[in-house]
C-alpha cells in the first residue's frame, strides 16, 4: 500500500511476495529496490525452489535516497533519511539520519535541522 503524497523517482523495483507498506509523504529516489523476498542460503534448499518473503514497511515523512536496496522484513521509522547507496538490513528507528552497508544511525534529526537544509548552508526567511 502506498499513502498520500508519494514520490518515486525511476527504476524503483518492489520485490512484494510480502506486504509492502509506505506512509505518507514518502519519497524515494532513483535506483531503490524494495526486496520482500529472499532464498535459502543452502545451494540444497534453493534446488527445491523454496523462496520466503517478509513485510517492509516505511513510516510517514521518510526519504530514502539513490540507490538504497532495502531487505525482507525491515522496518523504517517515520521522518527518518536514509543515504544513497545504503543497504538496510535491520529496523531503522524514527527520526534519524541513517547510512551504509550494512545501515545504521548516523545521528539523530535535532531542531538544528530546521535552520539549515544542507550542511552550513542556512535556510532564508525572507
Amino acid at each position: 500500500t502506498i499513502g498520500k503524497r508519494f514520490y518515486c523517482n525511476y527504476n524503483c523495483v518492489m520485490l512484494d511476495c510480502a506486504p509492502i507498506t509506505i506512509g505518507d509523504y514518502v519519497m524515494i529516489g532513483p535506483n531503490v529496490s524494495l526486496f520482500a523476498a529472499g532464498h535459502p542460503v543452502c545451494h540444497d534448499l534453493r534446488y527445491q525452489e523454496l523462496e520466503y518473503a517478509f513485510p517492509i514497511a516505511i513510516g510517514d515523512h521518510v526519504w530514502i535516497g539513490g540507490g538504497v536496496i532495502i531487505n525482507p522484513g525491515v522496518t523504517i521509522g517515520s521522518r527518518t533519511v536514509i543515504g544513497a547507496g545504503s543497504i538496510v538490513t535491520k529496523d531503522l528507528p524514527d527520526d534519524c539520519v541513517c547510512a551504509g552497508n550494512p545501515c545504521r544511525v548516523i545521528r539523530k534529526i535535532t531542531d538544528r535541522d530546521r535552520k539549515y537544509y544542507f550542511k552550513d548552508k542556512a535556510v532564508s526567511n525572507d
